[in-house]
């Protein structure tokens, strides 16, 4: 029996927003935005990409809110890693936004009795950019992912801004997203880091 995590709500309802870039700002005359303006122009594409904090609760918590299927599996992982996009130094923003590898993952995937249910997945670790940021993975790592069943077959998803999965060599995501199974706390990493 394969244990599967869905729910009712789409994922994108959970989504948290950003802070708005200038909401502290006073109001001021032209002549002080203007040189921000400019110094802002001139960053371009050495601006770096702003992420909120995303941890193994948030994974969990987003992937029980979808009506997608997912499979909680901690594992190693293994990929050609020369096929991960890279972004060329003469265009940064030229790389696919979508790079698909074929992959492999052996662990233990999540069931009601823990990490208990021996698995070996093919599937596709799907690494996705946004301009020169991409998502990313590495070889041999060992993670805890979840892997989302769509009818084409299994995908990680790796985003430069909170991917589904999570390096952990450690196994500490393992043990939170237990306990976030087990009905223990549930604590979005943004909300972990204010306490």
């Amino acid at each position: 029996m394969v244990t599967t995590l869905s729910a009712l709500a789409r994922s994108a309802g959970s989504a948290r927003p950003l802070w708005p870039l200038f909401a502290a700002l006073r109001p001021v005359g032209a002549r002080a935005i203007i040189p921000l303006v400019c110094a802002l122009m001139a960053a371009g594409p050495a601006a770096a990409l702003s992420c909120l904090p995303w941890g193994a609760s948030d994974g969990y918590l987003q992937a029980e809110a979808s009506d997608r299927a997912f499979l909680v599996v901690a594992g190693t992982l293994h990929f050609d890693q020369s096929a991960l996009p890279q972004a060329p130094a003469q265009d940064p923003n030229n790389v696919p936004p979508e790079t698909a590898i074929a992959a492999r993952l052996a662990g233990a995937q999540l069931t009601s009795k823990g990490f208990s249910q021996p698995v070996d997945l093919a599937l596709t670790l799907n690494i996705r950019c946004l301009g020169p940021w991409c998502g990313s993975a590495e070889d041999g790592q060992s993670y805890l992912a979840f892997v989302e069943q769509r009818p084409t077959g299994l995908v990680l998803d790796m985003r430069p801004c909170g991917g589904a999965g999570f390096a952990d060599p450690e196994g500490t995501a393992a043990a939170e997203v237990l306990t976030c199974h087990q009905g223990g706390p549930c604590v979005p990493l943004v909300d972990q880091l204010s306490e």
